[in-house]
């Protein structure tokens, strides 16, 4: 049901926002699926030793769990 309210081309850009935000929610999920290149997790790991932390504390500086 149209609003009487919207402006004209109003159903044009929620459309195009819609798309673009399907499109950047797809991007996201694309990048969560690939995780931790395993050279970076070393260096996360060296930190964490270098620093005490314990793995399984979440680390207040980055909110990263161990």
């Amino acid at each position: 049901m149209s609003n009487p309210d919207e402006k004209p081309g109003a159903k044009a850009v929620k459309s195009r926002q819609r798309v673009i935000g399907a499109r950047l929610q797809a991007m996201y999920d694309d990048v969560v699926r690939q995780g931790v290149p395993d050279d970076f997790e070393k260096i996360l790991s060296a930190l964490d030793d270098l620093d005490g932390s314990q793995p399984d504390e979440p680390d207040s500086s980055s909110g990263r769990k161990g």
